[in-house]
């Protein structure tokens, strides 16, 4: 369900989900996403009063203008086509998700997920996503040999990750 509430307000989403709370954040696209028990209706009394004062609290990470993807999947499968070549690796699949705690994953099946906020990125931080997780294709963990397989390839794996951290999934 979407609802617009005025012409400066952002776009909320509310998803009905197994859950016990309620829940509200914003996503990569600016828009605020509301997650509620699914047993409860978005029109009850308590999700309206949440969402006023969860906007309230929320506005400083809300964008004034709706932010511009600047990839697409289409632009995303390529570049792990191409990484995925130049380190010699190959995915079973790759995949992308709306992902509320990750930027990607990677299966012991060989299968990357990656999450569509990565659109909204800047390219060489979308490429450390990208590498990072064909990395995982060859080592499946964070041990200190995944971290040089991921220095092999990007020597500034380490800052690119630190500003990656400043965005909000």
């Amino acid at each position: 369900m979407t609802k617009n509430r005025a012409e400066n307000d952002p776009t909320v989403h509310i998803q009905r989900q197994n859950r016990k709370s309620l829940s509200m954040r914003v996503n990569a696209a600016g828009e605020v996403i509301v997650a509620i028990p699914r047993w409860m209706k978005p029109s009850n009394p308590q999700v309206k009063r949440f969402i006023k004062q969860g906007l309230v609290k929320l506005q400083d990470y809300v964008p004034d203008e709706k932010p511009i993807a600047k990839h697409s999947a289409k632009t995303v499968r390529k570049m792990v086509k191409t990484w995925a070549q130049r380190m010699g690796v190959t995915p079973s699949r790759v995949q992308f998700r709306h992902m509320t705690r990750k930027w990607g994953s990677c299966s012991s099946k060989g299968s990357i997920t990656l999450n569509t906020s990565l659109y909204y990125l800047p390219h060489y931080l979308v490429e450390y996503v990208v590498v990072h997780e064909l990395a995982h294709l060859i080592e499946l963990n964070h041990s200190p040999a995944f971290w040089s397989i991921l220095a092999q390839y990007l020597d500034d794996y380490a800052d690119r990750e630190h500003e990656l951290n400043a965005y909000h999934v």
